[in-house]
């Protein structure tokens, strides 16, 4: 009886099923990365299903013919490639996002500066200095601090209390004293008085102790998104990472109707002078409440507008320079012609801007004769810019970098799932939104603030009837005045 041999695969099969096989692990990892993310709606995953399963059993009929096969192998393997890089971009989008979304513990951040000039360089180097401190303001984080000092250093410090901050930052800039000690959040206040713009250029760090914040923020955020939210957009005047508490210079409330697409973006000036539950009643700018964490400024515009805020996020300096560098710049519509010192020159019209560049166009007001209010119009600028860059082809080219870039700068307290739900909604209909700005207004004047108390700074007294207009606005776009939420009128 005559044995049957086995039919033996040709080379060039055995090449063939194994680009085949390539191309199914890498759909397959594909498929399972985008059901991890749960962003995508299912039916955009049923085409994916589809169209990789059909892709799948083409390239396999055309395994049949040789002429047909190098076509099947050449094509199962350049897909393959652009399924696993599709891996790495998902797996890199959803890192990000767990990272933005892991809100960090809040800092106090308590600092030991000299003057520029001075020669030392580290704490030990200052260990015989005499040391500054403020008898009052933020004495308990820096008595915290000094001792976390003097265990640095293993023995005392020669400390000298004064009445008021802006005396020991003139003893320090005549000698009288060697160093200061105090809150790296307050140097920012002493800098709006005039007379003292110098502390941010003349003085150098030389240490910090970073005192966590117990219980910091707030956890009553909503178990899904509601169909009507706002979310509190804090602009943080800080470098580095965004745990440390600090002044707010951007504050817009984004009060977003997922059901008719419409967002209202709310500014409110920075020295706004309102009161905040750590007040007590007593008046302070709306900058400084960030001083106190993101609770208390949101405490602050939830009692001037009458309001409820459900989320926040939570950008800083150096976040907002590396996102635009890594989009490539942005182009930002300018009203008028003017200049930062040591920045640039912006021209009236459309200008190209790095980051730092954008970051002083946010931050300039004395070039201005509105001040504050212009400021707060080149923010939207600012915004709309970045918006437009991140709808074009610059995310994509530039995908990894601005991932990166986002992940270290961003704190938020939406959950990421919620996030990942907000952006299925958005898929699934692409549908575009109306997207209306509003900045309030007051009137100028000099007022004693609760975080600098017996020294008066400048201020912003809100405009009640300018509030009472921004709380119709709100209540359009929530849709409890009457139908006009849905409406495409720019707010002016």
């Amino acid at each position: 009886m005559t044995k049957r041999r086995k039919k033996r695969l040709k080379p060039s099969a055995i090449v063939g099923y194994s680009f085949l096989g390539l191309y199914a692990v890498a759909a397959i990892a594909f498929l399972m990365f985008c059901l991890d993310l749960n962003m995508l709606p299912v039916m955009y995953i049923i085409i994916e299903v589809v169209v990789l399963a059909v892709l799948g059993v083409l390239f396999a009929i055309m395994q049949r013919k040789f002429s047909l096969s190098v076509i099947s192998d050449m094509l199962c393997f350049i897909f393959s490639i652009g399924l696993f890089a599709g891996c790495y971009f998902i797996y890199q989008t959803g890192s990000t996002i767990s990272n933005v979304a892991s809100t960090e513990a809040q800092t106090n951040v308590i600092s030991v500066y000299v003057m520029d000039d001075d020669p030392a360089q580290s704490l030990q180097d200052i260990a015989d200095y005499q040391f500054g401190i403020s008898a009052t303001v933020d004495r308990e984080n820096t008595d915290n601090a000094i001792s976390s000092l003097r265990d640095q250093l293993g023995s005392e410090l020669s400390v000298s209390e004064y009445e008021d901050l802006f005396t020991m930052v003139d003893d320090l800039r005549s000698g009288r004293t060697g160093a200061v000690i105090i809150n790296s959040a307050y140097l920012g206040i002493v800098s709006d008085v005039e007379g003292y713009s110098w502390v941010l250029t003349d003085l150098r760090e030389v240490s910090s102790v970073a005192l966590e914040v117990a219980d910091a923020g707030r956890n009553d955020v909503p178990d899904d998104v509601p169909e009507t939210f706002v979310m509190y957009l804090s602009g943080i005047d800080t470098y580095g990472g965004i745990s440390a508490r600090s002044r707010s210079d951007v504050n817009i409330l984004a009060v977003v109707n997922t059901r008719t697409k419409n967002i209202l973006l709310l500014s409110t000036p920075r020295d706004y002078y309102v009161d905040y539950s750590v007040t007590g009643g007593a008046k302070d700018k709306l900058t400084h409440a960030g001083i106190y964490g993101i609770d208390a400024s949101m405490d602050a515009l939830e009692r001037l507008y009458d309001i409820d805020i459900d989320y926040y996020l939570r950008v800083n300096f150096t976040g907002f320079i590396d996102i635009i560098d890594a989009l490539g710049g942005v182009d930002v519509y300018s009203e008028y012609d003017f200049s930062v010192e040591n920045i640039r020159s912006y021209q009236q019209g459309y200008n190209h801007l790095t980051g730092l560049e954008a970051l002083a166009f946010a931050r300039e007001r004395y070039s201005f004769a509105e001040g504050d209010y212009q400021r707060a119009d080149n923010q939207m600028e600012v915004i709309r810019a970045v918006i437009a860059k991140c709808a074009s082809s610059s995310l994509l080219t530039n995908y990894t970098s601005v991932m990166r870039a986002v992940a270290g700068s961003f704190d938020t307290n939406m959950p990421e799932d919620q996030i990942a739900s907000l952006v299925r909604m958005q898929l699934a209909d692409m549908s575009s939104w109306d997207i209306n700005s509003y900045t309030v207004s007051g009137e100028s004047a000099s007022a004693e603030t609760y975080s600098m108390p017996g020294q008066n700074l400048y201020v912003i007294i809100p405009d009640e009837s300018d509030v009472n207009n921004a709380k119709e606005m709100i209540s359009e776009v929530y849709g409890t005045n009457d139908e006009s939420s849905g409406s495409n009128e720019t707010a002016q």
